[in-house]
């Protein structure tokens, strides 16, 4: 019973929780850091969004064999968070944009991606 009782009491006064999407600014400043779990941070997201982005491609073009794959097999994981952090370099007045548009993007043009799959910023 004490413990329920502190569970209780606990979730009682915990402070409420917000959540914000990443923007251009927090991912750079993560890829720009010197301290291996933010770089590592950098690195996942920026892996996580080319997932994503093939993900998407393949179901737009009828998967594998329907339209052209838009990240190269052979880009490694250094290649593409490369370009992405030389796509923040050359757009610094877009990074308070969402950090999965301005991956995407940086995506999409580097790698001659469907345009359509471009987001607005």
């Amino acid at each position: 019973i004490a413990i329920a009782a502190f569970i209780f009491y606990v979730g009682l006064n915990a402070l409420p929780v917000r959540a914000d999407f990443m923007n251009g600014n927090i991912l750079a400043g993560l890829c720009a850091s010197e301290a291996e779990w933010e770089s590592g941070g950098c690195v996942g997201y920026i892996v996580g969004v080319a997932d994503a982005i093939d993900h998407r491609h393949w179901s737009g073009t009828g998967g594998v064999d329907g339209g052209k794959y838009c990240i190269p097999d052979s880009a490694t994981r250094e290649e593409i968070v490369g370009l992405v952090i030389k796509s923040f370099d050359e757009n610094q007045d877009k990074l308070e944009g969402l950090a999965l548009y301005l991956v995407s993007n940086a995506f999409i043009d580097a790698f001659d991606c469907n345009a359509d799959l471009k987001y607005p910023l």
